[in-house]
């Protein structure tokens, strides 16, 4: 990642009308825009739409752009934004991740996930990806998309906050309701998968004592 003197630089002369300036810029944070858009559209071909639309966009708007934040936030502002375009396109009933949730204020305090020390980690092994991937894709667009910015595309609170223009509080209660909802389907996938691996040992062990018997 550029760092902020290298970002400055960059955008002084995509401004001016760069190209190459301007995917200097853009280029460290193209995976994890598609990564984004992946987990939002969860079609291959709406998500490299996103990709193209979110980055032909920032260049049109470069202009507007006044460096109140990191130019990987804004993208991610401007991916998240193009997604939900794409969603609406699809279906009128898409939850925006702006709308405000009532549920923040009137729920009850939810556990806290030490999500560093979590089952994370492990489901990003190959064996358990896509199980990592289902849990994610069932969750709500506004709670998949927060955990997608903190969790897997390494952002702050205050850079999610800032590519959402939401309230950091909010931005937190997602995120804590998504990595609960996440740890317990991941427990129930492990769970299972103990399940399965005992039961498969109890079949061979009937097989081989059947063996033995004959």
């Amino acid at each position: 990642m550029l760092d902020e003197a290298e970002e400055a630089a960059l955008l002084a002369r995509a401004r001016n009308g760069d190209r190459e300036a301007f995917w200097q810029l853009a280029a460290p944070s193209m995976d994890a825009i598609f990564a984004l858009a992946s987990r939002m559209v969860k079609r291959r071909e709406d998500a490299e739409d996103v990709v193209q639309e979110t980055f032909l966009r920032a260049l049109g708007a470069l202009a507007e752009f006044r460096a109140q934040s990191r130019f990987h936030t804004w993208l991610h502002r401007i991916a998240v934004n193009q997604a939900l375009m794409k969603l609406r396109k699809r279906r009128s009933d898409v939850f925006s991740v702006d709308a405000p949730r009532i549920e923040a204020e009137e729920s009850a305090p939810v556990e806290l996930v030490d999500w560093s020390e979590s089952v994370l980690d492990a489901l990003l092994r190959r064996e358990a990806n896509q199980a990592l991937e289902a849990a994610l894709a069932e969750l709500p667009i506004d709670q998949r998309t927060v955990v997608t910015l903190r969790d897997l595309n390494g952002l702050s609170n205050e850079e999610a906050a800032a590519a959402l223009e939401i309230p950091i509080g909010a931005v937190k209660w997602r995120l804590e309701q998504a990595r609960a909802t996440l740890r317990n389907r991941v427990r129930d996938y492990f769970r299972e998968q103990r399940a399965r691996s005992e039961r498969g040992k109890q079949a061979r062990g009937a097989r081989d004592r059947g063996r033995n018997d004959g």
